[in-house]
């Protein structure tokens, strides 16, 4: 049990580490609102001018050459804002432009992510782990004390998995027959484990 505890302990330290060192990422087809700093011995005067394109995964040119806004009160940053409607494709978009502030020119060079949940794809798969792990545990704690219910409890993470690998896809994986399909393994597996438990639990 406390080899246990510490495994789990060393998921949710992972997990933390991975959120400190995540990039930008937003929700899948949500509004984006993006903030460029520009920068000139401190930040750029009011006739700083910034001018980015952004291209989606498949690099299809999304924004070509489009005038930031700046920021009016402290002109710390520009921003430009992306509908949603233009962020309905998942994974890794690119920005690409310069910021000119009289005879300075700042470039500008940046990626960020879509996810379905609007975290980042690290964090999402070792979610996703950490779950299964935990079921794989109480399902196997649940034979070994010959306990039906447990098993069952067991398979309620099988069960999440599975449905939302089959809602949002999974990470690195685009191809929705691929998604589709180990997602219904998945379930499969948990509904056949958890259909046993309860038949083996009112047989005797």
């Amino acid at each position: 049990m406390q080899l246990v505890n510490k495994i789990l302990a060393g998921i949710f330290v992972g997990i933390f580490l991975i959120t400190i060192i995540s990039g930008l990422t937003f929700e899948q087809d949500k509004e984006v609102d993006i903030k460029i700093v520009c920068i000139n011995a401190g930040y750029c005067s009011s006739a700083s001018i910034c001018n980015v394109s952004i291209f989606a995964p498949n690099q299809v040119t999304l924004l070509s050459g489009v005038q930031t806004t700046r920021e009016p009160i402290i002109g710390a940053f520009h921003n430009i804002t992306l509908n949603s409607s233009l962020t309905n494709a998942l994974g890794e978009y690119s920005v690409g432009g310069f910021c000119k502030d009289g005879s300075v020119t700042q470039l500008i060079d940046f990626t960020f992510d879509i996810t379905p949940t609007g975290f980042s794809n690290n964090i999402i798969l070792i979610f996703l782990t950490t779950i299964l792990l935990v079921s794989g545990i109480i399902i196997v704690f649940g034979f070994w004390i010959r306990d039906g219910w447990i098993v069952i409890l067991g398979t309620f993470g099988l069960y999440f998995v599975g449905l939302f690998i089959m809602i949002n896809g999974i990470v690195g994986i685009r191809d929705q027959v691929t998604t589709w399909a180990i997602s219904l393994i998945l379930l499969a597996i948990a509904a056949y484990i958890s259909v046993k438990s309860g038949v083996e639990m009112i047989n005797g």
